[in-house]
């Protein structure tokens, strides 16, 4: 088995280094951030208040149409006083939806930089507001009928990861552990891929999300859990739906290229890996 590197890290820890706006000794919009602005305070103290934040920021790919929910209560005892995801990221250029559930009390959504509000609070059920984020930064927002019992929320804007492989890039855009790191396994005799849970990551993850592999090389993926399965995009490879942990899959790949492939049941909550054959 494999050691994690660093890419297996949450997605909060890395989205920190981007800063947040309007706080003292983060970044403001449109500034970079350099080596000793590392503190994870920022954000993390933003978020550590907020209804219904469990320590993930949801990660949406230049192709993704990110809605957040103005009124969510599933797995919380705040009511219906929350924004669901709490927290999103997004490359500059998208636009995020804000849809109001009709659950609980008037909500609206108002940037504490002024950058962008909805309007009065409303609680109808289907009302929606967006908005365009061109500019790297975060973005921290309220509900200002319910600011003090902590209906906030936040707007992370970065550049996508990337690396060598735009086809790579562009199919794992909205994978919270990728970071644009594609492991090298050439030379190495049998690689293994995670399927499912692992320490530190979502159930919904291959582990490593992206490798590199020499021809002739026989990969195996390995389950923690399900119900997961393994279906290629690009080539007629695939696995059937298993639930059992310890239950192996393996394909040797004689011809070079990029091959995506992605857990069907679970597509959209960012179940994607890929292999590149050189």
């Amino acid at each position: 088995m494999h050691d994690l590197p660093d890419w297996s890290r949450r997605t909060f820890v890395a989205t920190a280094l981007l800063g947040t706006g309007s706080a003292a000794g983060c970044l403001a919009r449109g500034q970079e951030a350099s080596e000793t602005e590392t503190s994870t305070g920022c954000l993390d103290d933003w978020l550590a208040d907020a209804n219904g934040y469990e320590g993930v920021i949801e990660r949406y790919g230049p192709d993704d149409e990110p809605t957040v929910t103005v009124g969510d209560s599933l797995g919380t005892d705040h009511g219906a006083a929350a924004f669901g995801p709490v927290a999103v990221r997004v490359p500059p250029g998208a636009t995020v939806t804000w849809e109001w559930s009709g659950h609980g009390d008037r909500a609206n959504v108002v940037a504490l930089d002024d950058s962008f509000a909805s309007g009065d609070p409303v609680a109808s059920h289907g009302h929606t507001f967006s908005h365009t984020f061109e500019e790297h930064g975060t973005y921290r927002y309220v509900s200002e009928p319910s600011r003090d019992e902590g209906m906030r929320g936040a707007v992370v804007v970065a550049d996508p990861p990337s690396s060598d492989y735009p086809a790579v890039d562009a199919w794992l855009a909205g994978v919270e552990i990728y970071d644009g790191t594609v492991v090298d396994w050439r030379g190495h005799s049998s690689p293994i891929v995670t399927v499912g849970s692992a320490e530190g990551e979502s159930e919904f993850t291959f582990s490593p999300p992206a490798a590199r592999v020499s021809t002739g090389t026989t990969v195996r993926w390995v389950w923690t859990g399900g119900p997961h399965q393994i279906s290629f995009e690009d080539a007629d490879i695939g696995s059937a739906v298993e639930t059992e942990p310890g239950v192996q899959f393996e394909h040797t790949f004689e011809e070079s290229g990029v091959y995506r492939y992605a857990c069907a049941p679970h597509h959209s909550l960012g179940a994607k890996g890929a292999i590149v054959v050189e």
